[in-house]
Formats: structure tokens, C-alpha cells, sequence
């Protein structure tokens, strides 16, 4: 009787720890390609420096970013921060509308504070 009653409470259980456990990891996924591509970007943006100092240095600023913001948002606000640094009229376009430059300074803060902890200067 104990037994009937042990199975199905262990089977709630342990379906909500796997959702408990796997919450975190889907908080801060980024996809795999995303995640290559700023590293590569962050590796060019550095040529002085050895390839493989910054494939860690760079992977590790990428995680540092997913902590700090849902993908979603990393998306809009790399967006508009990237968009704000083209020359001319383009850019300037990006820089002057209020909820860009918004994005893109809050963007701007994160990637300072993930790149500093992550020994990028």
C-alpha cells in the first residue's frame, strides 16, 4: 500500500527537479552559432594578442553576457550597439533614437563589465 501510494509522488518529484535544474541552463542559452561568431568577432578585435589567450579570454566574455542577459535582449541591444558605431548618416540615424541608444549603452555597460572580469582590457 505504501508503495502504490511512494511511486507517483516519486514520479512528481523528480519531474520537478529536472524542470527545476534545467531552468538555468535555458535562462542563459545562447545558440552555439551566436556564441562563434562574437568569439571570432572578439578575436579579431584583438590581433595583438595570442589566438588561443583570447579563444578563452573571449569565450569567457560571451558566457559572462549570457548571465547578464536573455538572448532576446542580447540580441537587440548587440544590435543596436554594433549598428551605433557605423560612420555617417547611417549610424547617426541609430545614435540619435532614444530607445536604441538606450540598447546600445545598456549593451555597452555589460560588455565593459563581462570583458573586465574576464581580463580583456
Amino acid at each position: 500500500m505504501i508503495l502504490r501510494n511512494a511511486v507517483p509522488l516519486l514520479a512528481a518529484l523528480s519531474g520537478a527537479l529536472a524542470t527545476a535544474v534545467s531552468l538555468p541552463a535555458q535562462a542563459y542559452d545562447y545558440p552555439t552559432v551566436d556564441r562563434v561568431e562574437f568569439v571570432h568577432m572578439c578575436q579579431r578585435e584583438h590581433p595583438d594578442k595570442p589566438p588561443h589567450e583570447m579563444l578563452y579570454k573571449c569565450a569567457c566574455v560571451i558566457d559572462k553576457l549570457g548571465e547578464a542577459i536573455p538572448y532576446d535582449d542580447f540580441v537587440e541591444s548587440s544590435t543596436a550597439f554594433y549598428a551605433s558605431t557605423i560612420a555617417g548618416e547611417r549610424g547617426q540615424v541609430i545614435r540619435n533614437e532614444r530607445v536604441a541608444k538606450a540598447l546600445a549603452d545598456s549593451f555597452r555597460e555589460q560588455l565593459g563589465r563581462a570583458r573586465k572580469s574576464c581580463f580583456i582590457n
